[in-house]
């Protein structure tokens, strides 16, 4: 389901650093991920290297990393080299990170593009994935904005829906990508594609046309923050004038099959 939001004042706190160091080193004890995200990339470095000194392993991750660069940090997160992943914005990473289980919004109280209704929405499904995620908005003024209040309000609702839903299906949420073994632990699933990411089978081609419907249509909590991740990756793809022409490929009838079947290999995601 959608993450549990909570807002965290910073200022009895004296600042954030502690307070996000303590829950950096919660989830690294429980083997889980971090994402921060933070205002301005000088901001980024910096935390990356006090987490860093804190014997966090963590890296800031902004718009110099080369696109193959960032698919291996995005590998090394997921395989536990890396606890951390510190940035700007990180709306388009996370596509395949059922390992984060925590998302930190630093000054998630002012106002701006990269602190809007739907970036923070967008932000907080980071950690949608996993079965204990959680989202901390870190506020400077102690008050919440207005961006932030319909944010929290939109992820509980579905938080709602989705919990409603498996309480009336007798389904039990388990970490996404994920399979149990024999002795009924949670062990990392191996499929055909050799556990590449949606993002990285799609690097190497693929895909059908479909009909055309509205951005996103009724999709909500996991399967709409993979639909985002996919719908700003073919924009990316295509402000770099590759070959793949990405808007055939990828339709946005595509786009949704893709974030409801969730393919774990080539030959699904062909399928899709």
């Amino acid at each position: 389901p959608d993450p549990h939001v909570a807002v965290v004042d910073v200022a009895p706190l004296g600042g954030y650093e502690d307070h996000l160091l303590a829950q950096i080193e919660a989830r690294v004890a429980r083997r889980e991920r971090t994402l921060v995200t933070c205002i301005t990339k000088a901001s980024a470095e910096a935390l990356s290297d006090f987490l860093s000194g804190h014997g966090v392993s963590s890296i800031a991750l902004h718009s110099g990393v080369k696109p193959l660069e960032r698919l291996r940090l995005l590998a090394q997160l997921r395989s536990g080299e890396l606890d951390v992943l510190v940035g700007c914005n990180l709306l388009r990473e996370g596509l395949d990170l059922p390992e984060v289980s925590l998302v930190c919004v630093l000054n998630a109280d002012k106002q701006g593009l990269l602190r809007s209704t739907t970036s923070l929405i967008q932000t907080i499904g980071r950690a949608a994935r996993h079965v204990n995620g959680v989202a901390l908005l870190y506020s400077e003024s102690g008050r919440s904005s207005e961006a932030m209040e319909q944010a929290i309000a939109e992820t509980n609702r579905r938080r709602a829906k989705q919990l409603a839903h498996n309480e009336r299906n007798l389904i039990v949420p388990r970490a996404a990508g994920t399979a149990l073994g024999a002795d009924g632990a949670a062990e990392p699933r191996a499929p055909d594609g050799g556990g590449a990411s949606i993002l990285e089978m799609l690097a190497r081609g693929g895909g059908a046309a479909g009909d055309r419907g509205p951005p996103g249509g009724d999709l909500d909590g996991e399967e709409r923050a993979l639909y985002d991740e996919l719908r700003a990756w073919r924009g990316q793809v295509a402000r770099a004038g590759r070959r793949r022409r990405p808007f055939m490929i990828l339709t946005e009838a595509v786009m949704r099959g893709i974030a409801v079947a969730r393919p774990s290999s080539m030959d699904e995601l062909l399928d899709v």
